[in-house]
């Protein structure tokens, strides 16, 4: 029985892409494979609460502190390895304390962000990697695994896409709608995440009238962002909900999900909103370009607002738009669920 350790400080802080990927990921691969799994986590005053754990996944917790956490956990890891070593690592940074694991060891490192994004992050990351005698990259998307090619191209790096235990989102069950549409998207509030191009749309008297514009999370763009909100007049149609936890239980309360990013690493918002039935509109750049085929979600060229404005129009229909929403649902729950995932992971936890 293969004994793994996740490396994930913000677990119980955060409820990004990468804490939701640790947190089905884990509990798959002690259901599936009944394997050892302990994490090591960064405490936290007030832990998000995600539900069920698997009984089996053990936690150690460096205590908190406001501002010498990431000097605590360099010498909690040193210290929780000294007693036991496992047979792998799984790790998803390697600034927060990652470099202090000894250079025998087995390491799992997985490229959750494109290097377009934190070149620097990338910089130091192959400086670092070289002392482990043992460590395979695995990137969630094939543009991450391209992109890291110039950083580090002697390691192997294997591409597994997130997979979700869609039985934890809301599914939406009818498409009937006879007052505004509302629009979602799920991001922090960074000009590459595009919600400015989605609020700009807001400027036509026809989409306003239409729609209604919801964005769920926060971050230092969203002074900008309000501007253009200002700028279009659109402060009656379009509302800053804040971070909210267990987000895979409002999707279904929408009629549309929007994410026009460019440097995306896989977006998993995108998929929990198709597997929620939502009619998905993504700008035809990587990874969103070659993940999705024809039909299951709308795909327009970068910064062509005006093609924005005609395929939200055509959704106005209730027919067009369940019968995307029901096509993307179906191919997501067919090609990136947990079960899949974890067969990729364990299937190379087994060959390191």
């Amino acid at each position: 029985m293969k004994n793994l350790v996740i490396i994930s400080p913000f677990q119980f802080r955060l409820q990004r892409g990468v804490e939701r990927f640790n947190y089905y990921l884990a509990n798959q691969l002690v259901k599936a494979y009944n394997i050892r799994i302990t994490f090591f986590v960064w405490d936290y005053p007030k832990r998000i609460n995600w539900g069920r754990w698997d009984h089996k996944i053990k936690f150690k917790f460096v205590p908190y502190s406001r501002y010498f956490q990431a000097y605590f956990a360099r010498i909690f890891y040193w210290k929780w390895l000294s007693l036991k070593s496992p047979d792998v690592y799984l790790i998803n940074f390697m600034y927060h304390g990652e470099s202090i694991l000894p250079k025998t060891s087995k390491i799992l490192y997985v490229l959750h962000s494109p290097a377009s994004l934190i070149p620097s992050r990338y910089e130091f990351i192959a400086s670092v990697c070289m002392k482990f005698n043992s460590l395979t990259f695995i990137s969630v998307s094939k543009s991450v695994k391209d992109a890291s090619k110039q950083y580090f191209n002697s390691n192997p790096n294997f591409v597994i896409h997130h997979g979700l235990d869609f039985s934890k989102i809301n599914r939406k069950s009818y498409y009937e709608q006879k007052g505004k549409l509302k629009i979602l998207t799920v991001a922090a509030l960074e000009s590459w995440k595009g919600i400015q191009h989605v609020i700009s749309a807001f400027k036509e008297r026809e989409i306003k009238r239409n729609f209604e514009y919801h964005i769920i999370g926060a971050g230092p763009y969203y002074n900008n962002l309000y501007q253009e909100v200002l700028k279009n007049n659109a402060e009656d149609s379009v509302s800053f909900l804040g971070l909210k936890n267990n987000v895979h239980l409002l999707y279904s309360n929408y009629d549309l999900y929007c994410q026009l990013s460019d440097g995306e690493a896989f977006g998993l918002s995108v998929i929990e909103a198709m597997g929620a039935g939502l009619p998905t509109i993504v700008y035809n750049v990587p990874p969103f370009d070659y993940l999705f085929p024809p039909g299951k979600v709308i795909k327009i060229e970068k910064n062509y607002n005006e093609q924005l404005k005609l395929e939200l129009f055509h959704l106005l229909s209730n027919k067009n738009r369940q019968k995307l929403g029901l096509e993307g649902q179906k191919f997501v729950l067919k090609n990136f669920t947990k079960e899949k995932m974890a067969d990729q992971y364990f299937e190379i936890i087994n060959m390191v």
